[in-house]
């Protein structure tokens, strides 16, 4: 009983929060407006009175672009940092390596001349 009771809290409480939840609001526009616009300069006519009629969700789609798009840069400037590192890394590494080489051909170098005195 208690489990049933526990389940139609839980489907109330889930209703209660649908009812709270806002509604996306349809567009207000007549159907087909941006479909029947044949030219550019239809299409551009179209987004116009669009904008115009849904001036508050305009601003909120080009903020949430604006934002997005510094989040990319951030994103791209970080990467390209962190590649930086690694090909810095790559070519200290490559030096070392060269550095080593060069050390081992001296010293067998200079053992050989050592075993000819």
């Amino acid at each position: 009983m208690s489990d049933n009771n526990n389940n139609n809290d839980a489907e109330d409480f889930k209703k209660k929060l649908q009812a709270l939840k806002p509604k996306k609001k349809k567009l207000d526009v007549a159907e087909g407006l941006l479909d029947n616009a044949k030219s550019y300069d239809g299409k551009l006519l179209a987004v116009k009175i669009i904008a115009d009629r849904e001036l508050e969700r305009t601003v909120l789609l080009i903020k949430g672009m604006i934002a997005k798009g510094r989040e990319d840069a951030i994103r791209i400037e970080a990467e390209k940092e962190r590649a930086k590192k690694l090909a810095d890394a790559k070519v200290a590494a490559e030096k070392k390596a060269k550095l080593e080489a060069a050390k081992k051909t001296k010293s067998s170098m200079l053992g050989k001349l050592k075993g000819k005195k």
